[in-house]
């Protein structure tokens, strides 16, 4: 087994056994998730191999769970392959987070000490070293955080010269806005790939109406690299959510040699992309959900411009079943950016069965390989079980379009909850 698997094991299963200070009043919940997946894949020589990975995603929460004081919360997932040689490896394991973490009686900080996923402004990682964050004042919040960035464990080279640090500061009131500062530095080998600023900010308006959005900044190649603001609206039954962004891939995509941002070729385009859009929902009642969407796609010197309508209705006949239909069109400057679009789903809860389906047909007004035409659909049932502390899930999916013919896929997933 890999040391990954290793590491999952000993973290995941042992960790919280050594933890005697959790001993007194403690929680302990057990997630475990087992996804068996069967679909074949053509190459050269062999038509049809038979590919069957096993997945298996444990989660653990042991300590004081729902009242201050120090817990353990861990996260991974282990593949075995059967009987193929589609990865590289037959067994291969990761984990996603681990960490011990503690609050106090007043709540009016937070330490998490291990792997632990951060979300603060700029910040979408995961890190291996300490994590923080206080309530200095009513009014003003502070988080920071410091380790070796988990992405970059098995790079080449190691983890040696590998850290990440940042943090955020928020002022904010209580209903009418929050304005954050966040930082992130990380270095792969030593060398400081990404050095980001970030700025965000949530206004809260007159009859219901919120602003909110962040704008991005690189400080290594001193440009804009993100822009998002979003304008919520509601006005009776309507909901109308006109929005913004602006994406520099020169600025956004890191062209360093760090897996952060596995897409870093895309920095060398010297591309960027507009998007001006809004969405509009309509609720008559509480059963029947209506929605308008557009969005117009601005590229700067690759794409052209595109523009995206869709219609989208829901019937919600049942607490938790409904069914419905989306309807789509993309009409570009471009051949590949025309095709029309038409889905329909539905969910049907019968506790304790449930039944739900997924249909997509996509046209391209020019064919792609020859096809003009791509479909998706989905049929997918399950059982709860054991107060509803056991799901067992079978889905079966079929695709066919211009890069793959007639490609089936099954899916068998039991998701078990301990308490």
């Amino acid at each position: 087994m890999p040391a990954t698997g290793v590491k999952l094991n000993l973290l995941l299963f042992a960790a919280f056994l050594f933890l005697p200070s959790l001993a007194i009043a403690a929680d302990l919940h057990l997630t475990s998730d087992t996804l068996i997946q069967s679909f074949k894949r053509d190459i050269p020589g062999e038509d049809g191999q038979q590919i069957l990975p096993v997945y298996e995603y444990l989660q653990i929460d042991y300590g004081h769970l729902d009242s201050p004081g120090l817990s353990f919360h861990g996260y991974g997932w282990m593949r075995a392959n059967l009987g193929d040689d589609y990865f590289e490896e037959n067994t291969e394991a990761e984990l996603l987070y681990a960490y011990l973490e503690y609050t106090p009686e007043a709540r009016n900080y937070l330490i998490r000490l291990g792997r632990t996923n951060i979300y603060a402004g700029v910040a979408n990682e995961t890190v291996d070293g300490l994590y923080g964050q206080a309530d200095i004042l009513p009014s003003l919040s502070v988080s920071a955080y410091a380790g070796q960035p988990a992405t970059l464990e098995d790079s080449e080279g190691g983890r040696s010269g590998d850290y990440i640090y940042g943090g955020r500061i928020s002022h904010h009131r209580l209903s009418r806005y929050e304005a954050g500062l966040s930082y992130k530095a990380l270095a792969n080998g030593g060398g400081q790939d990404e050095e980001f600023l970030g700025l965000d900010l949530t206004v809260y308006l007159p009859y219901r109406m919120a602003l909110s959005g962040i704008s991005t900044r690189n400080l290594n190649s001193e440009g804009w690299a993100e822009h998002f603001y979003e304008l919520r609206i509601p006005f009776g039954s309507f909901d109308i959510r006109p929005f913004y962004q602006h994406f520099s891939y020169e600025n956004y995509f890191i062209e360093e040699d760090s897996s952060a941002f596995p897409f870093r070729f895309l920095a060398k385009t010297d591309n960027s992309i507009d998007v001006i859009g809004a969405e509009g929902y309509w609720y008559p009642n509480e059963q029947v959900e209506v929605g308008l969407k557009f969005k117009n796609y601005d590229y700067d010197s690759r794409f052209g411009s595109a523009r995206y309508y869709s219609l989208v209705t829901a019937w919600k006949f049942a607490i938790l079943s409904q069914v419905g239909i989306e309807l789509g069109r993309m009409s570009g400057d471009e051949e590949e950016n025309r095709y029309t679009m038409g889905r329909g789903f539905f969910y049907f809860d019968m506790r304790p069965l449930f039944v739900t389906a997924d249909t997509v047909i996509v046209g391209y007004d020019e064919a792609i390989y020859d096809e003009d035409l791509s479909l998706f659909a989905s049929l997918g049932m399950g059982y709860r079980m054991l107060g509803d502390r056991l799901h067992l899930k079978f889905s079966l999916d079929y695709m066919d379009d211009p890069y793959l013919d007639d490609n089936y896929r099954t899916m068998f997933i039991a998701s078990y909850l301990y308490r």
